[in-house]
């Protein structure tokens, strides 16, 4: 049997659950159900369905000069700053910093809005493999930020060699990785390295001295000289954030790559040589071997075999090569696929997946009406990730999170003895409110913000039976059905001590009447107990 050949079992909510908790970020109840009657195939096409794009960040703090407000030039509450002067001309300094400042703030809130509202499907959680892919960090002007994660989403679903093309010229990227500084008095070769080593082709196992298999030190040098030329206007100019072809910074006439590229000549083109170079190293099939280990390692497991790697990665590159680098091919393949159904319960959730499991998958809303709350809330998610080190636009280094790529632990890297406190304390909040701290800033969490545990439940079978709340539980947030012990044990949490019927009764009573709010809070706080156990079990690490 092919690794490949379509999934053939029957759909039930099982599979569905473990499809959308590795495409989607925090799916709930209401898409599990939508994705169950759409059936696999309806489902794969509804998560690669073409969305529109969202509407631009907004300014999410109050207009004034309070310590809690701001005034920001041509620019309102609740309105978008991306169409501004990137670097505003306003005195003094500090001042002009804290509306930079704010601006990247309020983009971090949105690029977690657009997980939250995503729906059924798959394009942010491809936004964010592309961004752990093409890496840029401390760029810290959400003008760059957001042209950036604009082209990201652009191409999120769509050709990798153009999506490489325009992360080239991106001006965030010439400023991360020195290809503002690449000219042809001095030639930088840190973009042309790592658009090797990383972003395209790999480095490969070492055949002789400045020979990596897949390219040699030549290449990098030759194709530093291919990108000289693009620069980034100052800061007092306007289009800041938009980046320029300078032919005097370029180094001209045509140049000559090693044999692993067959000796190509690269000739001279002007601003569009870097597409020929571009386009001659996706010439090779190891470019598509490349990233279709790394889309493996994103969506089915860490570990990758030599079956794997002739039964799966080597048909996938093929299919991605000739469908000419369009992704969703493959993708598409490889998620209706029996394996990728038979790899279940074998990754650690990422902490972005992990915070939006305990908040959208479990039926949290960001409060609706006014921008700042709405943006805060948000932002508390987004310092939560960062906390536990996958701290969006600011990753560790330009190779990515190491749960990505670092041998032999991978997504275990997710968890250690100070990251695992902190994510099942995330996870607390997200059930029982409460405060936290990051970089030494206090935060707190309303008990209106947290899972509304009496709506979580309306959907299991027989939910005044406690044993069948626990499993209904169980199976909603978990992999698996839990043990008699973990029901014995969890049950001592939602009504300690006590008889099944003291359940039945509690619920019973609060049906009965709704409108009794004691008896309505008594209620919730036995299911927050019980909840706020779950969340931090082991299984709800996992996905």
């Amino acid at each position: 049997m092919s690794y490949l050949q379509e999934f053939s079992g029957e759909w039930t909510v099982k599979e569905v659950r473990h499809l959308l908790r590795r495409t989607i970020f925090g799916p709930n109840e209401e898409m599990t159900q939508t994705s169950l009657r759409l059936g696999l195939t309806g489902t794969i096409n509804k998560l690669f369905e073409d969305i529109p794009n969202p509407s631009p960040p907004v300014k999410s703090i109050q207009d004034g000069t309070a310590s809690d407000q701001l005034i920001d030039p041509g620019i309102n509450y609740g309105e978008t700053w991306i169409h501004a002067d990137p670097f505003p001309d306003v005195e003094p300094n500090f001042y002009r910093n804290r509306i930079l400042r704010s601006r990247s703030k309020s983009l971090y809130s949105w690029i977690i809005l657009q997980m939250h509202y995503s729906g059924l499907s798959i394009k942010e959680k491809m936004i964010l493999f592309w961004h752990n892919h093409f890496v840029i960090g401390d760029v810290v002007n959400g003008h760059r930020e957001y042209n950036y994660y604009s082209i990201l989403r652009k191409h999120a679903l769509g050709n990798f060699r153009s999506l490489t093309e325009d992360i080239t010229t991106d001006v965030g990227m010439l400023v991360y990785l020195s290809g503002a500084e690449n000219t042809n008095d001095a030639p930088n070769e840190n973009y042309s390295r790592e658009l090797l080593e990383l972003f395209t082709i790999g480095k490969g196992a070492l055949a002789g001295p400045g020979d990596y298999t897949n390219y040699t030190e030549e290449d990098v040098e030759v194709m530093a000289k291919v990108l000289t030329g693009w620069r980034i206007p100052h800061p007092s100019e306007p289009a800041t954030s938009t980046s320029f072809f300078d032919p005097r910074k370029h180094t001209e006439g045509d140049k000559v790559v090693s044999e692993r590229f067959g000796e190509a000549i690269i000739l001279e083109n002007g601003e569009d040589e870097y597409k020929d170079l571009i386009a001659l190293i996706f010439q090779q099939k190891e470019v598509a071997r490349f990233i279709t280990r790394k889309l493996y390692r994103w969506f089915v497991n860490y570990e990758i075999t030599d079956e794997i790697e002739e039964n799966i990665i080597e048909p996938l590159a093929t299919i991605l090569k000739e469908n000419d680098y369009e992704i969703e091919e493959p993708l598409k393949v490889l998620l209706k696929s029996e394996h990728f159904f038979q790899s279940t319960a074998c990754m650690v959730k990422s902490p972005v997946d992990l915070i939006m499991s305990a908040s959208r998958g479990l039926g949290v809303e960001p409060p609706q009406g006014e921008v700042e709350p709405e943006y805060d809330h948000a932002y508390h998610h987004y310092i939560m990730s960062a906390d536990m080190e996958q701290h969006i636009l600011f990753h560790p280094n330009v190779a990515g999170w190491k749960a990505y790529y670092q041998e032999p632990q991978f997504y275990k890297l997710w968890i250690n003895n100070l990251l695992l406190p902190k994510r099942q304390e995330f996870c607390r909040l997200m059930v029982e409110g409460g405060r936290f701290s990051y970089n030494d800033e206090p935060y707190r969490i309303d008990i209106e913000n947290t899972v509304p545990v009496l709506d979580l439940i309306v959907s299991i079978e027989e939910n005044s039976n406690p044993n069948k709340l626990i499993e209904g539980l169980a199976k909603m947030i978990f992999n698996y059905p839990v043990s008699d012990l973990q029901i014995k044990s969890l049950k001592d949490i939602l009504i300690p001590g006590l008889p099944d019927f003291e359940w039945t009764i509690e619920y019973g009573r609060y049906l009965s009447n709704p409108s009794d709010e004691n008896q309505k809070i008594a209620v919730e706080n036995m299911l927050r107990r019980l909840l706020s156990q779950m969340v931090r079990m082991s299984e709800f690490q996992i996905m």
